[in-house]
């Protein structure tokens, strides 16, 4: 017995295998690409843009134990006119990250 192969299927590849990683790195409501920063160690959570809240952070005891909340990014906002979906603290940083001096901790203390 012999398996169907698709012959076009064959010949698919990715024509920019950064762009795909980063896109697929990328949620919804960021202002650009993830990790099209320079420095790879940089987050979201880092960044000026990035509208946390001091009270915003999963209950210690819960699921979560004390991790930051998403927040929605301030750039994608001046960009589009719209506000965008919250973001993860973990996201890698887009082109448009400023440093935040008092940037969050990663969990609550």
């Amino acid at each position: 017995m012999t398996l169907f192969r698709d012959p076009l299927s064959d010949k698919l590849t990715e024509p920019d295998p950064t762009l795909t990683r980063q896109a697929r790195a990328t949620y919804p409501g960021m202002a650009h690409f993830a990790g099209t920063y320079g420095d790879s160690n940089m987050t979201c959570r880092q960044c000026l843009h990035w509208e946390h809240h001091a009270y915003e952070y999963h209950s210690k005891n819960g699921k979560y134990h004390g991790m930051i909340k998403p927040a929605p990014c301030r750039k994608y906002r001046a960009i589009t006119g719209k506000a965008g979906a919250a973001v993860p603290d973990s996201a890698e940083a887009c082109k448009y990250f400023e440093w935040n001096v008092a940037h969050p901790r990663r969990f609550a203390q």
